[in-house]
């Protein structure tokens, strides 16, 4: 929640105009197809703007049709787009279950924890167990890798996404192959990661969180790689 708390300055002034367009499965349909083929068009003019009765923007209009990916208001189910067998790749240990966290956050398109498969230490021995052989990146079976929360239904500007994260005095980072706004957050006596990026393809802001026991910033970062590759829009366009 804070992550959108954090950037709504940076996408609300283009979020009104991109959700009217979803407001029903066929104006969404229709604007999909518009952006399809506008993007198709040397020119860059809409050519299916007569067919979806909306006059052509005019020209040298400043006005630009962002589509997005999730209409406002629906969550999308995380065992329909996260996969298990890429996440556990990029993590480097095995994702046992994906559990759905879009009750507590509304704004999200999805939101997704990835837990560790194995069962959880039962006493203080098996505990100690864990601790002595080296427990992976500090997560036990059954906690939770990370959280991945998609952020779809706004039109997203980059620009205004690098200047709230300079102004928040948050960390530019490229480590994931892009730009990333990294919050960084005390978390005893060291540091938990929070990365945030636009994904080219879905245009939707992705936010990853470690869990509550991961203060490595890799887990992080391969979590938020993975998020990247996994979530596509084509896969987003089914629950218009």
């Amino acid at each position: 929640m804070r992550g959108m708390i954090l950037f709504a300055a940076a996408l609300a002034p283009v979020a009104v105009a991109a959700s009217i367009g979803c407001e029903s499965g066929e104006k969404a349909d229709k604007g999909d197809q518009a952006a399809d083929q506008r993007s198709t068009d040397p020119a860059g003019r809409d050519p299916a703007a007569g067919a979806a009765g909306v006059a052509p923007a005019s020209p040298g209009s400043n006005i630009e049709r962002i589509p997005i990916a999730v209409p406002y208001g629906k969550q999308v189910d995380c065992s329909s787009v996260i996969d298990i067998a890429l996440f556990s790749r990029y993590i480097g240990g095995p994702v046992g279950e994906i559990k759905d966290r879009g009750e507590s956050n509304s704004e999200a398109s999805l939101s997704c924890g990835l837990i560790r498969a194995g069962k959880p230490p039962a006493t203080d021995a098996q505990l100690r167990k864990y601790q002595r052989e080296g427990m992976k990146l500090g997560v036990l079976p059954g906690d939770e890798y990370c959280m991945v929360t998609a952020y779809c239904s706004m039109a997203t500007d980059e620009d205004r996404f690098k200047k709230k994260c300079d102004d928040e005095h948050d960390v530019a980072n490229e480590a994931v192959g892009q730009f990333a706004c990294v919050h960084p957050s005390q978390r005893g006596p060291k540091q938990a990661y929070t990365y945030r990026v636009i994904d080219p393809d879905t245009r939707c802001m992705l936010e990853v969180m470690g869990g509550p026991s991961v203060t490595d910033e890799p887990l992080v970062q391969n979590c938020t790689r993975a998020a990247l590759e996994d979530i596509t829009l084509a896969e987003l366009k089914r629950f218009h």
